[in-house]
């Protein structure tokens, strides 16, 4: 068993998990089973043993009887290919681009612009009723 086996039979599952289809590459076409999973195990190296397990359980299997065999026997190691896969995919450059995914952006919050729920009053009653709560420090403890 090689790499480059485990990297084949790895593109043939994800092709099977994600097919190209509506202008979106395969996953192979996204680098799945190439840089995209060193990417991958470079954030999750716990899901690699998981990988390992399921490539010694079901990589002389097809793809779909692969995916069948490992969620039948294996379910932690089925689900951690779910997860490289899918996690490679959409951290592709290539998908995130033709998904128009820029990634989280910061949104500035200014204190001087004040939440359009507060211009509709829904919080009048609870600032006209003033403060509810208790005040820790001046409770006594419990014996």
């Amino acid at each position: 068993m090689t790499d480059d086996n485990l990297r084949r039979w790895l593109g043939g599952v994800a092709d099977e998990l994600i097919p190209a289809g509506d202008g979106m590459p395969a996953a192979t076409e996204a680098g799945v089973a190439g840089g995209q999973l060193d990417l991958v195990l470079a954030v999750r190296p716990d899901l690699a043993r998981a990988l390992n397990r399921a490539w010694a359980l079901a990589g002389e299997h097809e793809p779909a009887p692969a995916l069948r065999l490992l969620a039948d026997l294996d379910p932690r190691a089925h689900q951690a290919l779910l997860e490289i896969v899918s996690g490679g995919y959409y951290t592709s450059s290539l998908v995130r681009r033709l998904l128009n995914y820029t990634g989280q952006q910061p949104v500035p919050v200014r204190p001087e612009d004040h939440p359009a729920y507060l211009a509709e009053g829904l919080l009048d009653r609870v600032v006209e009723r003033g403060p509810v709560h208790r005040d820790p420090d001046s409770l006594s403890r419990r014996q």
